[in-house]
């Protein structure tokens, strides 16, 4: 999976920007609010429809310009978004337009490696619930199906609960299609969890040998307790409350050295080694499960990694196989970590404006 060619239009610095980018290794230079980023935002954008680093979509299209667009050549698919300072948004995929952004998924499987990696570690269980999914997703075909079901059915178990409760027949059978859905999506993230702990035991080691960090997985409810009969032992205390205080919507993945939380004990570089570790090891069980590699958007490489550790993670991105967009302030921070033999391109942004670095022969 690689992006052959890239185009944007009134989004962030760029007036106006195009590329064709290396299959494999894309190195980004230029200083502080130049448009690196910016660039790799791009992309992200057009395969989730949402920027890394602002909720406020109106912020991403340039100052003055009434829309921005993005659009993209990938393995011989044109895909291209369209965003209007009024919220309207327009997808086109191949010439067809697309009702939801969810279709992009699979389209643009991309993993982040920036400054927001490490909520991983230390925000709330959202964030790791969002990348176990993201990978249980790609695995298994059913899961979103049943996650939107599960999501349907406990909306209304939580009305019902604001509404004063109901009749014990009614709450039963809102009770046996939540556990039922429950216990689907928990099986999927256990057998993923199961595949990906070894693979992330051995990324780590080969980015920092010296770490061991154990992960465990909560399902959101007692480890040992049915969840049906959770649903209906909590009923009184949830009624109180006002909405489901248990059950798979709670989850969460849990990483620890030596039994304390990894965030608590562990340097700011090491907290990068452990997130590079999951995204790695998620990336390669994507690409077991679909013969298609990720494509890698690393933003500031340099930042909290010696050059040790900058070489080791750039050298298991080349086993990958993947293609990689990375950004550095210093060209020269991040050209000598590449193999020979790679495919590097290199680029240059100042003032909005890109300029491909042309190496000499």
């Amino acid at each position: 999976m690689t992006i052959e060619y890239l185009a944007l239009q009134g989004m962030r610095n760029f007036a106006s920007l195009s590329l064709s980018p290396s299959p494999q290794i894309n190195l980004i230079s230029g200083s502080n609010g130049s448009g690196k980023t910016s660039l790799l935002e791009s992309i992200h954008y057009l395969a989730y429809c949402k920027s890394f680093r602002t909720h406020k979509q109106k912020f991403l299209i340039q100052h003055g310009k009434p829309s921005l667009t993005a659009f993209c050549k990938i393995n011989g698919k044109q895909l291209g978004i369209e965003r209007t300072a009024k919220s309207e948004r327009r997808i086109k995929l191949n010439g067809e337009w697309l009702h939801s952004a969810a279709e992009l998924a699979s389209l643009l499987p991309v993993q982040l490696l920036d400054p927001t990696m490490f909520k991983l570690l230390e925000g709330s269980p959202q964030f790791r619930r969002e990348y176990l999914d993201w990978g249980v997703f790609h695995v298994e075909h059913d899961f979103i199906s049943l996650w939107r079901q599960f999501k349907t059915a406990h909306k209304t178990r939580n009305a019902l609960l604001r509404q004063g409760g109901c009749e014990l027949n009614e709450r039963q059978i809102w009770h046996e299609s939540l556990a039922g859905f429950a216990n689907q999506i928990t099986t999927m993230r256990k057998s993923y969890l199961s595949r990906l702990k070894p693979v992330f035991d051995e990324y780590l080691h080969s980015l920092n040998p010296d770490l061991d960090v154990s992960m465990s997985f909560y399902q959101g409810w007692g480890k040992d307790k049915d969840y049906l009969e959770t649903l209906n032992q909590g009923w009184a205390s949830d009624l109180k409350q006002g909405f489901t205080q248990l059950g798979p919507q709670r989850a969460d993945l849990r990483l620890k050295v030596k039994g304390v939380p990894a965030v608590e004990v562990i340097s700011r570089g090491q907290q990068k080694m452990v997130v590079c570790a999951l995204k790695l090891a998620q990336a390669k069980l994507y690409q077991e499960a679909t013969s298609s590699p990720c494509i890698f958007l690393v933003d500031d490489l340099a930042a909290e990694l010696d050059i040790t550790h900058r070489k080791a993670l750039c050298s298991l991105l080349e086993e990958l196989e993947c293609q990689v967009f990375v950004t550095a302030v210093e060209a020269a921070q991040i050209a000598d970590c590449w193999s020979p033999s790679s495919n590097v391109k290199k680029f240059h942004v100042e003032h909005g404006n890109l300029v491909e670095a042309l190496t000499p022969e």
